[in-house]
């Protein structure tokens, strides 16, 4: 593994004198009064090394837009520029400008923090995190490095770690980045853990669902058996004859239908032809009984010829005056009694002809009536047969439907047998794997965390703390306990001692196993919460005696890395090394941004 070293941080904007901080390997410290700047320092390194939020607004950074942090790995420079509230960033190596966005993208590996990563692994293959309890991964990203590395003034003593988030999505992605970090293996293949609990709890109601299920399908299966026609019913060949007694029946009843059909239509034309001759039976009726009447009438002329002969000697019956001769006389006379006479004969012909046509018409029009009753009663009767075929077709086809249903239900029953049997196994499967994860997990978890915390007794003890101390991991809260008291139940002083003997320690660590690792820590106030004195080894009391330690400790031990503290207060004690003080009084330089 590479590592990083920050070599220069600059604040600069148009028109105005740079605000520059210069940073060594081993210790540097950025010491001084309150609002010198020290703080927002700190936030311009985190904000260009892909931080979202940009460093506080404040009044002595007016006009300052552009911040440029230099560092180098394996004695090659680089420089990452970036202007306050934009979210590309350019880094400038042998003077190659290279403009990328800050945020992490696993698809694109032209983005600052897969640059970083790579520069610092030497390649540029993903590392997977598990980030929920669904085990869904995502990739490792620079920023997930940042918050191991680097603690502001209010985490450093804050009861909960900073390793660990207080956001709960991101908890279990920031134990797998620990996790990735002390033992070099991701999360690639992981395999379920967490959930296996809660997987078999849904597994068994899955149980408890196909046992009813099952239960519910042999009873509609019994019922059917019980059936006294169930062994008709589910032979094969059986249901073959009834399928095509089926089809016998379809085309019998279409047949009646069809029957029933035209002798409707042969009906309805009778009809018509009875109400055609019913009309012609009123007329010609009505006819004969004019022509009976004309007759009558004619009868009568008949009967009192001789009356009209004796009429030219008569007086007039109405006027009482003698009937002259040139009215009426004999030959007149004659000629019209041979006129009725004639049309006596005529009217006797017609009303014997009429007198025929009416029979030969009723006795049609009885035929046909005789005839419609006959089609309605073979109507009657098809309807009749028709009922009872569809009887037995519906019958027959519910016979086929309960054996359908049947081989369905058998079916179903085998189905939910083998998924039970499945499901079955798989919970005793998923059982003996709680068992034995919950085993591994404890023995891996234990494992794991032993070295690393070996590595902080070990500062711990070299910081002055105590001679020997016992140093626990809680994996959940990614957080210490010492000698059985956790690091959150300590004063916020201790707090803040112990958290920077986590963070430094994990850096040393990851050297001496070639773990990942930028290479740099940055802590902001560290040590003006912890108020302390103990006896040195003459027995003499010494004030601030594991401050004082964790100095020396660090000029010796990390000479090769990179420690760089924000502090309010002077810890210098007289070592060699970069210190840089603010001072708002004196010759001291005033601030972080030149006045």
């Amino acid at each position: 593994m590479k590592r990083m070293m920050l070599k220069k941080l600059t604040l600069s904007g148009h028109g105005k004198e740079d605000a520059v901080l210069t940073f060594e390997r081993g210790l540097n410290v950025v010491t001084g009064d309150s609002d010198t700047g020290k703080t927002f320092a700190f936030q311009c390194i985190n904000y260009i090394l892909g931080g979202e939020n940009p460093p506080k607004s404040i009044v002595e950074a007016k006009g300052y837009n552009e911040i440029t942090l230099e560092f180098s790995v394996n004695d090659d420079v680089y420089r990452i520029e970036r202007t306050i509230g934009s979210s590309k960033v350019c880094i400038v190596h042998n003077d190659e400008h290279l403009t990328m966005p800050y945020k992490h993208d696993p698809e694109n590996a032209k983005n600052l923090s897969r640059y970083l990563l790579q520069l610092l692994q030497g390649h540029s293959e993903n590392a997977y995190l598990k980030k929920n309890q669904k085990n869904q991964k995502r990739t490792l990203s620079f920023r997930d490095l940042v918050h191991l590395i680097t603690v502001d003034e209010t985490d450093i003593i804050a009861e909960g770690s900073s390793f660990q988030s207080i956001q709960y999505t991101e908890k279990t992605v920031r134990k797998s980045v620990l996790k990735y970090i002390i033992s070099g293996s991701d999360d690639q293949n992981i395999e379920e853990i967490d959930d296996i609990e809660n997987e078999n709890i849904r597994r068994a109601g899955i149980v408890q669902f196909l046992l009813k299920k099952k239960d519910i399908l042999k009873g509609k299966i019994t019922a059917i058996k019980e059936n006294p026609n169930y062994q008709l019913y589910t032979k094969s060949e059986t249901t073959q004859l009834m399928m095509e007694e089926i089809s016998q029946l379809r085309d019998y009843i279409s047949y009646l239908n069809a029957q029933i059909t035209q002798n409707q239509a042969k009906i309805d034309e009778l009809k018509k032809l009875c109400f055609e001759d019913d009309a012609k039976i009123s007329e010609f009726e009505i006819l004969h009984q004019h022509y009976a009447e004309e007759l009558k009438r004619n009868g009568m002329v008949s009967t009192y010829a001789d009356f009209l002969e004796q009429l030219p000697h008569l007086d007039c019956p109405v006027c009482r005056q003698p009937i002259t001769s040139s009215v009426i006389d004999s030959d007149s006379s004659e000629t019209l009694f041979e006129y009725f006479k004639s049309h006596t004969v005529q009217l006797k012909s017609k009303i014997q002809d009429l007198t025929y046509s009416i029979n030969d018409i009723k006795e049609r029009f009885n035929g046909n009536k005789e005839a419609i009753g006959c089609l309605l009663n073979e109507n009657s009767q098809l309807s009749e047969i028709i009922a009872e075929k569809q009887a037995s077709l519906f019958t027959l086809s519910k016979n086929i439907a309960i054996i359908r249903q049947l081989d369905a239900m058998k079916k179903s029953l085998e189905i939910y047998q083998q998924d039970l049997a499945s499901v079955e196994m798989d919970i005793i499967a998923y059982s003996e794997k709680v068992r034995k994860s919950k085993q591994s997990k404890s023995k891996s978890v234990s494992s794991l965390y032993n070295d690393y915390c070996s590595e902080i007794a070990s500062v711990l003890k070299k910081w002055g703390f105590q001679e020997n101390v016992d140093v626990t991991f809680d994996d959940e809260t990614l957080d210490l306990s010492i000698d059985g008291k956790a690091r959150s139940d300590w004063g916020k002083g201790y707090r803040a001692f112990i958290l920077s003997a986590m963070v430094i320690g994990l850096m040393r660590y990851c050297f001496k196993n070639n773990r990942l690792h930028p290479g740099f820590v940055i802590l902001d106030s560290p040590l003006v919460s912890l108020k302390e004195r103990k006896k040195d080894k003459d027995g003499e009391w010494v004030d601030d005696y594991m401050e004082k330690k964790m100095i020396e400790d660090i000029l010796e031990e990390d000479c090769l890395h990179q420690v760089i503290i924000f502090e309010n207060k002077d810890i210098k004690y007289g070592y060699q090394y970069n210190y840089v003080q603010f001072n708002h009084e004196g010759n001291a330089r005033r601030g972080f941004i030149p006045s």
